[in-house]
């Protein structure tokens, strides 16, 4: 997503700092307050700001991701994983980000937004689609995931099934 967004920020705005300091613009009200040419230049705090922002972002919509995706239907979790999860996730930010931050909420592109979010669905849903998959013991009998050592629950040591 961050490479989108600064990409979209040198091809519209001739700045790469624009979408960093409009991120950050949540949580630093002078940035909320700035006029174009104060978002187009480099703000330590913004940039601070706004790495941790999009640091914390990442890992929550990540989390979404790796969830939500091994639970949608396998044969098509490509199209899950980029298209119509960001779409729904860039809904959701539609309907609240005036009341989150403003600022980026009266500048925003949404084209270029959502290209972002299906960038990032893309990666994240090839990372998921490849992984390895890790038995848990989620699939476990409850008697066997609460430690009940019983006949039947589990295989015996040794016994194959």
């Amino acid at each position: 997503m961050a490479i989108v967004a600064c990409v979209y920020g040198v091809i519209a705005q001739r700045s790469i700092w624009y979408p960093i300091n409009l991120l950050a613009a949540a949580a630093v009200p002078s940035l909320a307050r700035a006029d174009l040419a104060q978002l187009t230049s480099f703000n330590s705090t913004g940039f601070i700001v706004g790495l941790i922002s999009h640091g914390v972002f990442s890992i929550l919509v990540g989390l979404l991701f790796a969830v939500l995706l091994p639970m949608l239907p396998s044969r098509r979790a490509a199209f899950w994983g980029s298209f119509i999860s960001p779409v729904l996730w860039s809904a959701l930010i539609w309907a609240t980000l005036r009341l989150i931050n403003p600022a980026l909420n009266a500048r925003i592109d949404w084209i270029w937004f959502i290209a972002s979010q299906i960038a990032f669905g893309m990666t994240a849903g090839y990372v998921v689609h490849h992984s390895k998959m890790v038995e848990t013991m989620q699939t476990w009998p409850l008697a066997a995931r609460a430690g009940v050592e019983a006949p039947g629950v589990m295989s015996e040591r040794g016994e194959k099934r």
